[in-house]
């Protein structure tokens, strides 16, 4: 009797114990820094040979398994990734002397203005991601909760689409994640500056980045 209870004993705790592990691999969280560039039609303002400027982003994640099952090589499932991203990037270009919202900005050959026009953003990309063995693929919505457009050029804010999406694609190395994506809005842009009443412009970006999950 003695031996069947300290077996029923050794089960029940090595259970308990691979069910705590399970739990514990349904929820990470993790954090991804990257680079990337985002863009934005810039002809219709009059901004010449406008070109995005490498930038860079912070990511914090957390990644909530569905269904699944096994790990590594051998591992697959769905997965819920909410995500926190802050993002900054550049795009230069040239405009007219004439055009007056351009302010500080350095005077070139040709009448022309050199100006850069820095953007930040907080996005919370909501990500539906697929893993078979080492790769994932994902897609979702993104919610926009804050835009920045500065520098040079004194101008309106735009208002961006509350709603975007991305698509893109990782590769999971143990607790290292390798990931690229696109994010593109459902609308484009709208200025309401009384000078920009009407003018719409569509905004785009893409980012490379490396993360840790914990």
């Amino acid at each position: 009797m003695k031996r069947v209870l300290l077996i029923a004993l050794a089960a029940a705790l090595t259970m308990g114990a691979a069910t705590e592990k399970a739990a514990a691999q349904k929820f990470e969280l993790g954090a991804r820094v990257g680079v990337g560039s985002q863009d934005m039609d810039m002809e219709f303002a009059g901004l010449q040979d406008a070109k995005a400027r490498l930038g860079w982003n912070l990511a914090a994640v957390s990644r909530i398994r569905i269904i699944g099952f096994g790990d590594g090589l051998l591992g697959a499932g769905l997965f819920f990734q909410p995500e926190v991203v802050y993002s900054q990037s550049n795009i230069k270009g040239k405009m007219p002397v004439s055009i007056p919202e351009v302010v500080g900005a350095t005077v070139g050959s040709g009448g022309n203005i050199s100006t850069k026009i820095r953007i930040q953003t907080v996005d919370v990309p909501l990500m539906l991601s697929l893993k078979v063995s080492l790769i994932r693929v994902q897609a979702g919505p993104v919610f926009n909760l804050m835009n920045n457009f500065g520098g040079d050029w004194q101008w309106e804010q735009p208002l961006r689409s509350p709603v975007g999406y991305a698509v893109g694609a990782s590769v999971d190395l143990g607790p290292l994640v390798i990931d690229g994506r696109y994010h593109g809005d459902f609308k484009k842009m709208e200025f309401k500056g009384q000078d920009w009443q009407g003018i719409k412009s569509q905004f785009s970006s893409w980012s490379v980045g490396v993360g840790i999950m914990f």
